[in-house]
Formats: structure tokens, sequence, C-alpha cells
């Protein structure tokens, strides 16, 4: 056996199943030669992947409080900054991962080698899996379709289950999160806009429970089974029980912004009379009507920070051995997960009315405005607090269904053919908003053909009722379904020779055949598809459709060269897809790769090339384009706008309407958004290079470079890059937007006719060139009584550059270390632990990483909205959070964990809210306080 090797570097045996060896107390990411590794099918104990594998072992979660596999796979640098319970507006109410922070979407993620049920974006779901059964966590970096088809752009992360456990386990968790409220900068803002906001500790709050039951055994002479179940659940957290969360910042991150949509109402009104053809208006204390924007609404306190999750799991793997050449399995998983989203009440949001200046119901308007029009257009914005916040629960059911056969041809040839099924239905009902067609009847008292039921919503004089307001009211429902059956089979063995200077080492082959279909279909009601709730921003169009694909699929792996000297072994790695579409035809996928051992495998060099690919999915290709919401700024609205008079002109501002466009206190645009038939797939070539090695015993270190170019992307180009293109003189995306012709703004209005919007649709534009280099590192020693292991998985990124307009570099941005509107990318990151165990006992720590950015707008110019940066340097600094953790056996029969993650109640960077995704925040930091957890687990 060969001598283990740090965490990115594997060697590649049959895909699909493997006893793996225990890895040594603490150790992240160790690699033997028998390890089976995410990426290729072939059975080989020398062949060096070409790819770097990182592992995260099961132990990994036990020490970090995770109950959910993405809560622990997403702090590790090679994936995206993101968790996904602390997205609430806008949320698709599931998790993901985003290796390289190239899309959900880019990234394969699989459950013991197979594809995991989608949810309602078409990204896998990851909330099937059971993180009490983990074994491993495989993260491939590098194109991977020439081995698993498409959607492998950034690589593989691939859940390795222990389908050998043996025994009884139960676990019992506890979690919850705690912090003290003491941010003087924005309770002082908050003191200075008259809001509400915590102060003081927190108490436990955020509280999660779970239990989670796992059983397996042998039975028969040569039969396995586990099965397994679990329950998980956590509790609302409000942004209102955070005092950093419990205002929304203005772009500038200078004052507690808010809404326009406020309770008393404000209003826009529309008249040529009027200087720049608009003026914002509110009712004076004494009744009458003054110009400007009356006090704005705080939005945030009754938003959700953590959503509610309600999650069950179950499953179970049966093999059974009649022989050598027959070993039938059956794999089943299902999930069921309630799980809610909870935004600010509804309002009239804009909604127009058309009224005669001598009509009673405005009263003194045009009077007071100095309006001399005969007829005005009303833009009425009143906050419904009189009915309560709108939420959408989502229920989701979700399972996968395997059965296949897997035995011995001969001795050198084995054989494993399956089938699959998934599928996964989700039914999202929203409560709480405005149905569109009966708000503009009852502003104008309900006259004669109004809504059964009608009341009048009496704005004019800051008079609603709430029965006035329940009338309005409606429930809309969405069902998504999503499906997918896949047929594969493959022989895997050797060719019975070898080159000469490999000693005739046999070459090893693996072909095979895979068929895939899946489906696709959202049906609303009539409500969501037609957009009629105020609140909604767009409507929920109706989409079904299908695609299918049949793949043939080769690998192969040469050994070139053995006992050379210092040179152990050299060997080739080759994969071959052909891949043909029912949407788009064929397409051909390929890697090479390159792997030498030197010194009886005490270091190991290795190079990769793949092309890999990424078909449309069928939301991209036949999703109706309509319009809809995007968060960012609007630099030529309000008084002062950030740009010049030439630019806004150029973006479609009128000279009459430059510093008095109406700008969005809610930081919220329109844009039209959708899909395109003609999309073809997306293409990218990735390249690996890198070393590993063991110099002395229990230290292994590793790095690699890495490379990812995509070409034909299927994306938007970006709403806010349209804008600032634009604004740069780029004709082409000057196109793309339409202005409100009477008053220049991109937001008032739902109405994609009329109303101002940014054209922001699919098609395969620009490409993305991302660089960087891995960092692994493990040291295990004794020490006193116990032993010591440490580990370091670093990332640091060298280059994240988007070219949004195809062939057009002028247009290129590097986001590598920078923020803005469009970019969050800190350069390195890193997670440091040690954990030291002796007799019965086990304490560790972890060091979490985020690097600094700065502030930097896409064209290279230093960013100027966001005060809270330009005050710092025009950086977001780098962040550290700490963790404590600790165990105890117990009698041989149980063990009790306990720790404290963000052990200095860190809160996360603020940001104004041109930037933030959540809370005033980025996403992916420490969101909520310290997290306090603790386990006891019993085995049997």
């Amino acid at each position: 056996m060969a001598t283990a090797v740090c965490c990115s570097t594997s060697f590649a045996v049959l895909a699909q199943d493997a006893e793996v060896p225990a890895p040594t107390e603490g150790q992240t990411a160790a690699t033997l030669d028998t390890v089976t590794v995410t990426g290729t099918r072939l059975r080989s104990q020398t062949m060096t992947a070409s790819s770097p594998v990182a592992e995260i072992q099961a132990e990994e979660f036990q020490y970090s409080g995770a109950t959910k596999v993405e809560d622990l796979v997403n702090q590790y640098p090679q994936l995206g900054l993101s968790f996904d319970n602390f997205q609430n507006n806008p949320s698709q109410g599931y998790a993901t991962v985003s290796l390289r922070d190239l899309g959900a979407n880019r990234t394969l993620s699989l459950v013991n080698g197979r594809r995991i049920p989608k949810g309602t974006g078409e990204t896998p779901d990851l909330s099937i899996v059971p993180s009490a059964l983990v074994q491993r966590v495989d993260v491939l970096t590098g194109g991977a379709s020439a081995v698993y088809g498409s959607d492998a752009i950034a690589g593989v992360v691939n859940f390795v289950l222990d389908d050998q456990f043996e025994g009884v386990n139960i676990n019992f968790g506890y979690s919850a999160y705690q912090h003290d409220n003491d941010n003087r900068y924005m309770q002082e803002l908050m003191d200075a806009a008259g809001y509400d906001y915590p102060t003081g500790g927190s108490g436990f709050d955020g509280i999660s429970r779970n239990i989670d039951l796992s059983i397996g055994g042998r039975f028969g002479e040569s039969g396995h089974a586990i099965a397994w179940a679990t329950w998980r659940k956590n509790e609302a957290l409000y942004q209102g029980e955070r005092d950093y969360s419990a205002c929304a910042l203005s772009n500038a991150g200078t004052a507690c912004g808010g809404s326009s949509a406020a309770d008393p109402a404000n209003f826009t009104v529309l008249a040529p009379s009027l200087t720049g053809g608009n003026t914002a208006a509110y009712l004076g204390d004494d009744g009458g009507w003054v110009a400007g924007t009356g006090a704005l609404y705080n939005f945030a306190p009754v938003n959700f920070y953590q959503r509610p999750d309600t999650r069950y799991t179950a499953g179970t793997r049966v093999q059974y051995e009649i022989n050598d050449h027959f070993r039938p399995y059956l794999e089943a998983m299902l999930v069921n997960r309630r799980s809610s989203t909870q935004i600010a009440p509804t309002g009239t949001f804009n909604t127009d009315v058309d009224v005669a200046c001598d009509d009673e119901l405005i009263g003194t308007l045009c009077g007071d405005l100095g309006i001399t029009d005969d007829t005005v257009t009303v833009l009425v914005n009143k906050r419904n607090v009189e009915g309560g916040p709108r939420s959408t629960s989502r229920e989701t059911t979700s399972y996968s269904i395997t059965s296949g056969l897997a035995g011995l041809i001969s001795d050198n040839w084995s054989y494993d053919a399956s089938f699959m099924y998934n599928r996964s239905s989700v039914t999202a009902e929203s409560r709480g908003d405005f149905v569109t067609d009966r708000v503009r009847s009852a502003l104008l008292g309900c006259p004669a053909g109004a809504f059964s039921g009608c009341q009048f919503y009496d704005v004019w004089n800051d008079a609603v009722t709430v029965e006035a307001a329940e009338a309005l009211q409606g429930v809309g429902i969405v069902n998504y379904v999503t499906s997918m059956k896949v047929f594969n089979a493959y022989a895997s063995g050797d060719l019975g020779f070898g080159l000469p200077s490999a000693k005739g080492r046999p070459i090893g082959l693996v072909a095979g055949y895979e068929w895939r279909e899946e489906t696709y279909s959202r049906t609303p009601d009539t409500n969501m598809q037609t957009g009629n709730f105020t609140g909604l921003g767009g409507p929920t169009t109706e989409v079904s459709g299908d695609m299918s694909v049949d793949e043939l699929f080769l690998e192969s792996a040469v050994p070139l060269l053995v006992d050379a000297g210092a040179l152990s072994s050299l060997e080739m790695q080759l994969g071959y897809r052909y891949s043909d579409y029912d949407t788009s035809g064929g397409v051909n996928t390929y890697k090479l790769g390159l792997g030498a051992s030197f010194d009886d495998g005490r270091y190991l060099a290795r190079a990769g090339w793949n092309r890999a690919i990424r078909a449309p999915s069928i939301t991209e290709l036949y999703n109706e384009q309509s319009i809809a919401l995007w968060g960012g700024a609007d630099p030529c609205a309000g008084a002062s706008p950030t740009w010049t008079r030439e630019q806004c002109a150029l973006t479609g501002v009128a000279a009459g309407q430059y510093g008095f466009v109406p700008a969005n206190p809610a930081n919220q645009y329109n844009q039209i958004s959708g899909g395109n038939e003609d999309l073809q797939p997306e293409t990218a070539r990735t390249w690996t290079v890198g070393f590993a090695a063991n110099p002395i015993r229990d230290l292994n270190l590793s790095l690699d470079y890495y490379r990812i170019e995509v070409t034909d992307a299927i994306r938007s180009i970006g709403s806010p890059v349209i804008l600032n293109l634009c604004a740069q003189g780029q004709d082409a995306m000057c196109g793309l937007i339409r202005r409100n012709p009477t008053t220049g703004d991109l937001w008032l209005g739902s109405n994609p006719e009329t109303s101002g919007v940014i054209v922001n649709t699919l098609g395969n534009f620009g490409s993305f060139d991302y660089r960087g280099l891995d960092l692994t590192a493990s040291y295990a020693w004794t020490l006193g009584p116990g032993r010591l292991t440490t580990s370091l998985t670093g990332s640091y990124l060298l280059e994240q550059t988007v070219q949004p307009v195809p062939g057009d570099e002028s247009s290129a941005y590097d986001c590598a270390g920078i923020i803005n509107p469009s970019c969050s990318a800190p350069e390195w990151r890193h997670v440091l632990s040690a954990r030291y165990g002796f007799d019965r006992y086990t304490i560790g720590m972890r060091w979490r990483y985020i690097g600094g950015m700065d502030y930097e707008e896409i064209d290279g110019r230093p960013g100027t909205t966001d005060q809270l940066l330009v005050g710092n340097g025009g950086q977001l600094g780098s962040y550290s959070f700490f963790d404590l953790s600790g165990s105890v056996d117990l009698w041989d029969l149980a063990t009790w964990t306990m720790g404290v993650n963000n052990v200095f109640d860190k809160a996360p960077p603020l940001v104004g809210g041109a930037l933030s995704l959540n809370g005033n925040s980025l996403g992916g930091y420490d969101q909520a306080g310290r997290f306090i957890f603790t386990s006891l687990t019993f085995r049997f």
C-alpha cells in the first residue's frame, strides 16, 4: 500500500463502491491508494487523479455542530459564500452548493456518485442528504463532464454515505444563537429615525433541534442493509431581533432607509404642469398636501433573518451478493421539508389612479401642489400594516429510488447497471398580498362595477380599516414538479496488457452508456400567473417541458513508466463522452490527465485538462419573459444623481428629468427576465496542475492551481452591469434600458409596456475566466498523553473575470478581491483547525478566515455610494471567526459533544442597501452571533 498523502491527492478506483480506511482523529482530508474518489469509474491502485479532490470527513460535522450538510460544506473556501437559511428575499427555499462561486447550476452535486433530485430552480436540493450518515464529502475541482455529463463545469461535490454501517446509532442535538446587541452605530441611526430595536443579550434564539436514527447490519450469508430516519426543526429568527439588522440601511449606509410604501401613505403625482412632470407628496398633519416624501416604512423587523425549516428524511440501501457475478442492490432516499419566507406587509405599491382635480376624493391636492392641469395621475404607496406581513410556505417532498445489478464479468472485468428515478414536488402558498385588480376600485371608493365585498380603502384621509385591507388580500398557489430518470450501465476492467516502459502494468478501461430524461413543470394559479398581486414584482408564468440525452462514455488509465529511478510511476488518464441532447444536438467532452509519483509515493505531481459542458435547463429554455425585480441602485435617481447629466442621458434620462428622477428607497427596480429557446450548451475548458508531498511521517502538503474558462455562458448580463456599460458609452447596452417616459424612473409601476425597465433576459452571453490556488496541509503528532492533529484548507483567488458582452473585451471586469453590486469575491479564505484527543476526551478549535475586499466599480473606479466602505479606506476588511468544541465518550455507550462557533460573537460586516443580501450584510458570513450546540449520540 502506498504512503498516505494529503487531502487533495487521490487515486482512481471504482467510483461507486469502496471501503475507506478510518481516518486519523481530526484529519479532515486523508487519502490512500484504496480510496474511492469522485471523478472516475476506473479501478486502479496507482493512478493519481488528474484533478485535485479535497475531502471533508464525517467528524467535521460533529465538531462544527452542522446538522445540515450545506452548513458545513459552504464554510470551505472552494465553495461560494452562502448560507441558505439566512436568505429570505429572494429565496428559492432550499440549499445548494456553488463550487468556485460559479453557481449551483455549474456544480454537479451527487450522493454516492448519483444525481440528487432538483428543486424549483432546477438545481440539486441538498436537503435530501442525511448529515448523520455522511462518511465524507469529496470536492473535485475542474470539469468532470466526460465522467458525469452536464453540469460539472466548476466540478463535483459528492456526498459519500456510510453504506457499510453496522449497529444502531441515535443522536439527539440542540443548537441556538446568542448575541449581545451593542452596535452603537446602528442604534444611533435607529434613534434618529425613531425606530425600535433590541438591546442587551438576546438569550437563545433561532433554536434548532434534531434526532437522527441509523441502523445497519448483515443478513443471510452475503447481504447488508442500512436504514435511516432523521428529524430536524429550526425556529425563525427575525431581523428585528438583532440591532444591526433591525432597520434597512440606505444605499450610502449612513441612515436607516426604508420604503416609501408607508403608513401613512406616500404619493407620486404625475402632471405636465409640474417641474419634471412629477412630484412626491404626502398628507400633512393639518390635512393639507405637502410636496416631498413623508415618513418611510421600516420593512426590516418582520422579515425572517433565519427562515424556519422542518425536515424529515428517511432512506435505505440493501445489497445482496448472490455470487461474484450477481450483486443486486436497492437504494432509496426521501425528504419532506416545510420551509417559509416572510417579508414586510404588502401595499398598494404605486397603484395608479386618474382623478380630476376638482374631485372631492383628493381634496386640495392640485391647489396645494401648484398643479394647473384638469386631471392628474396619482400613484398610491400605502403599506398594509393593518393586514400583517406577507408569507410564503413551501412544502417539498422529494424521493430517489435506484435499483441495480453489479458483479464480475471475469477476473479482470466487472459491470454495473442501474436505473434511477427521482421526483420532487413543491407546493408554495403565498398569503397576505393585495390582489391588484381590486386595489384601484377600493382606492376610488368602490364605484359601480367594483368587486364583490369592496370597501373604501381611504388613503386620502389616512383612515384605512382592517376590514378594507382584508377585502383586498388573496392567496396565491404555485405547484412545482421536477423528475429525473437515469439508466446507466458500464463495464470496467483492464486490457490484460500494458506498455513495456510500464513493465506490462495493464491499461485500465471503462466503457458505458447513459440515458437521462428530466422534466419540469411550474403551475401557478390565475392570480400568480397574471401577476395579479401588488407585491409580487411580476407574474409567475407557467412552464412545462422536458429534455433527454443519450450518452456514450469511455475512460482509460494508461501506465507510461514504472520504477524509472526516482520516478515511481507516470500514468495518463483519458476520458471521452458523446452526448446527444434532444434540445440542442450532439456535443463532445473529454479529459486528459497526467499523474507522477516519486520516492515510493511520498511526492506526487499531477496535471489535468478537461472540456466540460452545461446544457440549458428547461426553465432557461422555456421560461416566459416577464417583468421582475432586481436589487441595487439607479445612479441617475434622486435630487443629486451619482452620474453626470451626460452619463444619465445615455441611459435614457431626458434633460428636464435630470435631478427629478424618483429613487426607490427600498432599492428595488424593474427588469424583464426570462428564458430563450435558442440557447446552446455552454462550454468550459479547465486546467489543473499541482503537487502533494508527505516529506515526513504524518505531515501532508499540497498545492494546486486551477483555471476554469467558460464560453458561451448561459446567463443574463445583469441589470447593474447594463446600466454601467451604457454609462460608459456602449450603445448596445443602452438599447436595453427603457425608462418611464414621464418620470425617467426604473421602478414605478409593474406594467412592462409603460413602466421603466431594463431588459435582462438569458442568452449565450460572454464568458468567465476564474483562476486560483488551493493549499492544504495536515500534521499530527503525539503530545503528552494524547495526539494533536492540525489541518489547513485555504484558497487564493487569482482572477475572477466576467465578460458579459460576447466579443467585447472592454466590457470585462475582474471580481477578485473586489466588492460592488456585481462582485463579492475575497482573494483568500481558509479554515484552520486543531484537535487534541486523549483518553475519552477531545477538544478542538477552528479559525475561519474571509479576506478583505476593495470597494471598486466594475470599470475600476473607486466606489462612492457606500459610505461605510468609503469611510473604511475604500474596502471591506477581513473577518475571522473562531470556534471551540469538545467531546467525551461515556462508558463506551455514548458520546457527548458541545461547542461554540463564533466564540467572540462577531457580527457580520455591515454594508449599504445596494450591496447587502439580507440584514445589511453579505452572504456567507456568520449572521446571527454566537452559535451554541450540543449533541448526545448513543451507539449499540
